[in-house]
């Protein structure tokens, strides 16, 4: 049985007890596999100002939460809220075998029922008491809920609406309202349908209202831009355009105008609630188009001011709440939700209540909700909640608020992390307390993001003499990134590094990471280093754009778990299977063209559109490029326009020859593209120089792939060539080399899942091992401060920038090659011919074109022929999840004897530190 159904076999597990676990020593949750605290009773437990320390943690950005009110856990990455005649509904869609809808007393927080949606078959065993399973179901951010205990909740994928009927035994399903794609204008964003390659196209419902009688329901369609209309009694439907990927609706003018907030679009429109015939929009960012090149605003929560026609929508990427006239079309205020004058993005706003005169704003970003007096616009205080709040409800006598993250990792709560591992929180929070604590409340939710002015006082003046000094002494930065490892999976066995490491998680050490333990012994090595976001969807925005958009962390979960989406992060993707794309086996049109990360979307066709993932303000690059510092990038998206076109003061900055994801391109011939570019200039070596080496992800036990121990060994070789070279260069003096992961997914860590290493080499890198916490965002701002740009978002202006890790003297002697001890090796298995012929050609860099077929079939150059049938599909996004990554790479790697040794450790750690077994390894889903 796998862990997800194992999460669901008793009847205590599906309530979640979060009381009893933030109040033992260490860890958070029930353990799904070793049945630690199976028992606990699930008891909403109070947090109050003087008395926070059970529910303050530190999670991995660095910053703490302080969650206040009565909280109690939820299911995995909840998005939604509603309260109605004295019940609270959530609505959770993580990356998990199941999404859920849950009930609760309003008053205190009671469980009182749970639908688990199955996106294909359900789970074995016999349904639990109270809960409702439901086969072929999905669940997408949308919840609404009507008279009689009736609960309406979005159907994502499985292109339902679902209704149910919620009573004191539970839910009972009443009726699924089918809803069917409709086609949307080709010169509408996102210009393509962008749902999962091959069948049917998606309406995928992402949001619902309901009339005021509870006779219509209202859903958006995210695939589709469009609405739907549903008579909720004859199942007619009616259909119109909403506009970009539509998030959410809400009927405002005594219902008679509905207003749609579109998330790729530059504000809401507005439509005839009846006839559903568009009347207009608002638009209060950047007019979108092909040629638009600037971010989008993403509209995403709103709500109606009753008993007019006004609408407030929360604009994610603007940090503004705007309201707006529904009948006039016009702009009546705009609400700053920066957290202090002068900030840059990052309180991404993304829901929002009314209630009392008072505008509640859900600031995802920054772990709070402001409150707003509706009227004058000004800012009343901030309320601090758990970890990335996504929804908000207005009951008559209290707030309610969901955070997806829930609490987060620390000492005192260990979360269980992406995928099934972290919880969510609903949290309700008395009107009586808030009037009478906002002040202390405000100051508290700014001294836990780091905002208090006395705090940012004391930052600024510690970043400038650091800067100063680092201006001074280095001039050339070089950042390698590679993927997907934990400090211990890699450094577990690096005995200096003490409590900080554990050698019987090493499952790579100096044999196939040589180079790896020599710079450990010589520079700057970070034991106490996290990455900022859970997977590489989030990992490769945190390391260049200082933070992850709305947009990208509420939809990974979707295509992590195969629901329907595209992955959409800032690469693009063929939207066409590879069958079916041009060329042999779909290459060069199809699935797999590692060249297509530099290449225009209307010069390949049928792509994934990534404009809608940016954040306000874009990425290094774009900085770099705007304050003219000399850059060069191999192997990392840019940001296009809304068209998908690169811009060709960008383009002049893009090893456009050096390959992106392919797992049978190696490392080593990367790194001799970068070598080679760097060679043929060396007179003008660039300020800043980004190089992705994606090798060590490895491709498991996948037959007639690299097996992981040599991947990793040749990454780790490639990496060592890079350095070396630079080191032999004049500029090395005046060179700084930063090496770290995107994530830490992939395998096990004794301190926190979200921990991975970084190492920062160079003359003027001392030797030492550097225990100060620091996470990806202070690697940013480290960057930042040597080049003189300015912060991009909340986290890196608000970041330390590295100290104590500098000489006083420059040490430039050359950096050797370790000599590779780990020999070429394939997994086992069968090996088709046209994947052999993939290794082939990656083996000197080279992709199956048509016109390398031509030459390798010729009798002087033959090497395989290939079968006239043969049509397979390129793995060109090889997802293997987190603990079936961690175990193909162990087996292939140390055999089946020492993985299951090292699974009895785990164990055994895991129950000694009342600690779930998923603590300590990796996500269920991811890449």
């Amino acid at each position: 049985m796998s862990s997800m159904c194992q999460r669901f076999s008793s009847r205590r597990r599906w309530l979640i007890p979060l009381i009893v676990t933030v109040l033992l020593s260490h860890a958070a949750w029930a353990d799904d596999e070793a049945g630690a605290e199976d028992d606990a009773p699930a008891v909403p437990m109070v947090g109050r100002l003087g008395d926070l320390a059970a529910v303050t943690h530190e999670i991995a950005t660095g910053r703490r939460i302080s969650p206040v009110g009565t909280l109690l856990g939820t299911s995995n990455f909840v998005t939604a809220v509603v309260v109605d005649d004295g019940r609270a509904y959530v609505l959770s869609s993580g990356a998990t075998h199941a999404q859920t809808v849950a009930a609760y007393q309003a008053h205190d927080l009671r469980a009182s029922g749970q639908v688990q949606g199955y996106r294909r078959e359900i789970a074995a065993g016999a349904p639990d008491a109270g809960v409702l399973r439901i086969a072929r179901q999905d669940f997408f951010q949308g919840l609404a809920a009507g008279p009689g205990g009736h609960v309406y909740a979005a159907g994502g994928v499985s292109d339902v609406l679902l209704a149910l009927r919620h009573d004191r035994q539970g839910f009972h399903e009443l009726r699924r309202y089918r809803l069917a794609f409709h086609p949307f204008p080709r010169d509408q964003y996102p210009y393509h349908y962008q749902g999962s390659r091959g069948g049917a196209y998606h309406f995928y419902p992402d949001g619902v209202t309901l009339d005021h009688e509870g006779r219509h329901a209202y859903v958006t369609g995210l695939l589709s831009n469009a609405v739907a209309r549903i008579d909720l009694a004859t199942g007619a439907t009616q259909y119109a355009n909403a506009g970009p990927y539509p998030f959410a609706p809400v009927l405002a003018d005594h219902g008679q105008l509905l207003v749609v907030s579109d998330w790729g679009g530059c504000g809401v429109s507005v439509l005839d609630a009846r006839s559903l015939k568009p009347l207009g929009q608002v638009c209060v960012g950047p007019r979108t188009g092909p040629d638009n090149a600037d971010p989008g605003i993403h509209p995403t929560g709103l709500v109606a001011v009753p008993g007019t026609a006004k609408v407030v929508f929360a604009a994610a990427n603007l940090d503004e709440a705007v309201e707006i006239d529904a009948r006039s079309l016009k702009v009546v205020r705009t609400f700053d939700d920066a957290p202090y004058p002068g900030a840059p993005p990052g309180s991404y706003p993304d829901a929002v209540a009314v209630h009392g005169g008072r505008l509640f704003v859900a600031n995802a970003g920054n772990n709070d909700v402001a409150i707003f007096d509706l009227a004058s616009g000004r800012r009343l205080g901030l309320v601090p909640t758990a970890w990335y709040p996504t929804g908000l409800a207005a009951g008559p006598d209290a707030l309610y608020v969901v955070a997806a993250k829930g609490m987060g990792s620390g000492p005192n709560l260990k979360h269980q992390w992406v995928g099934t591992m972290m919880h969510g929180v609903l949290q309700r929070i008395d009107y009586t307390h808030l009037n009478a604590e906002l002040p202390r409340l405000t100051s508290l939710a700014l001294r836990d993001n780091g905002f208090d002015q006395a705090r940012r006082d004391a930052l600024a003046h510690a970043n400038r003499e650091t800067a100063t000094w680092l201006r001074r002494h280095i001039r050339h930065v070089v950042f390698i990134l590679r993927e997907n490892k934990t400090f211990d999976e890699e450094l577990g066995d690096y005995r200096p590094a003490g409590r900080w490491a554990d050698p019987k998680l090493a499952l790579y050490g100096p044999r196939q990471l040589p180079n790896l333990y020599a710079w450990a012994d010589r520079y700057a090595l970070f034991d106490n280093f996290y990455a900022d976001g859970e997977v590489t969807a989030q990992g490769h925005q945190w390391v260049t754009g200082a933070s992850d958009s709305d947009f990208v962390q509420r939809t990974w979960p979707q295509y992590y778990s195969g629901r329907g989406l595209v992955p959409n992060p800032g690469w693009t993707q063929s939207l066409v299977p590879a069958k079916l794309a041009d060329g042999t086996g779909g290459i060069p049109g199809g699935a797999a063209n590692p060249y297509a990360i530099y290449t225009d979307l209307p010069k390949l066709g049928r792509w994934s559109n990534p404009w809608i993932a940016y954040p306000q303000r874009l990425y290094l690059f774009n900085d770099l490029l705007a304050h003219r510092v000399s850059f060069e990038d191999f192997g990392e998206f840019v940001s296009r326009n809304e068209a998908g076109v690169i811009a060709p003061a960008m383009r002049a900055h893009l090893a456009v020859d050096f390959p992106g994801w392919d797992r049978m391109i190696l490392d080593t011939h990367r790194a001799h593209v970068a070598i080679d570019w760097m060679r043929r200039h060396a007179a003008d070596l660039p300020r800043f120089t980004y190089i992705w080496l994606p090798d060590d992800h490895t491709a498991g036990r996948s037959p007639c792939y690299y097996t992981p121990d040599y991947y990793v060994a040749n990454n780790d070789r490639a990496t060592a060539q890079i350095v070396h070279y630079l080191s032999t260069t004049p500029q090395w003096k005046h060179t700084l080399v930063i090496v770290t992961e995107d994530d830490a997914q992939s395998g096990a860590d004794h301190i926190d899942a979200h921990r991975t290493f970084a190492i920062a080499l160079g003359p003027w890198v001392r030797h030492t091992q550097v225990t100060t916490r620091y996470s990806q965002v202070n690697l940013v701002r480290t960057i930042e401060a040597i080049l003189g740009l300015p912060p991009m978002s909340q986290w890196d202006a608000n970041a330390a920038v590295i100290r104590g890790i500098w000489r006083d003297r420059p040490d430039a002697a050359e950096v050797p090659v370790q000599p590779l001890r780990t020999p070429v090796a394939y997994n086992t298995g069968s090996c088709p011919d046209g994947k052999l012929l993939r290794r082939i050609a990656g083996a000197s860099g080279q992709t199956v074109t048509a016109s390398w077929i031509r030459a390798h079939l010729h009798p002087d150059g033959a090497t395989v022929s290939p079968k006239a049938d043969n049509r397979y599909t390129p793995t060109s996004l090889l997802k293997i999840p987190g603990p079936e990554q961690m175990r193909q790479e162990w087996i292939a790697s140390k055999g089946q004897a020492s993985y299951e040794k090292t699974l009895r450790y785990l164990k055994a750690m895991a129950h000694e530190q009342h600690a779930p077994l998923s603590h300590f390894m990796a996500s269920d889903d991811g890449d």
